[in-house]
């Protein structure tokens, strides 16, 4: 599995599709806690999280059930942990969510990368 993660509109899409040679027929764009796991990339984790979150599903179980299958994926979540701690109780939830998540997969992955500005930082 590769893990990539940074910031919102900081490349890390167009990181994937280069450096692994896929287009958009290749990638699953999250839009709630449904997850493709037919695709070859899964982009924006943070917003199955978030789903996750709000309808109280343990979103790591979920992964944790689907490890068989997300060992050969390339997965890309904004990176939400950073900056002011949110107000709004729901949205602190998600951040710790995403969090845990970012935290299992990385344990999990053999690649991760932090994409900066389109700037690749392997970290493992």
């Amino acid at each position: 599995m590769v893990l990539i993660f940074g910031r919102a509109y900081n490349g890390k899409v167009e990181f994937v599709k280069k450096k692994y040679n896929v287009d958009d027929e290749d990638i699953f764009f999250c839009t709630n806690d449904n997850l493709n796991f037919e695709k070859k990339v899964l982009s924006g984790l943070h917003i199955f999280t978030k789903s996750c979150v709000l309808n109280n599903i343990n979103s790591i179980d979920i992964l944790e059930k689907n490890m068989h299958i997300l060992k050969n994926s390339i997965i890309i979540c904004d990176e939400i942990n950073s900056g002011i701690v949110p107000i709004d109780k729901l949205d602190r939830a998600w951040r710790e969510e995403t969090g845990r998540v970012l935290q299992f997969l990385t344990k999990n992955a053999d690649i991760v990368y932090r994409i900066f500005f389109g700037l690749e930082q392997k970290l493992k």
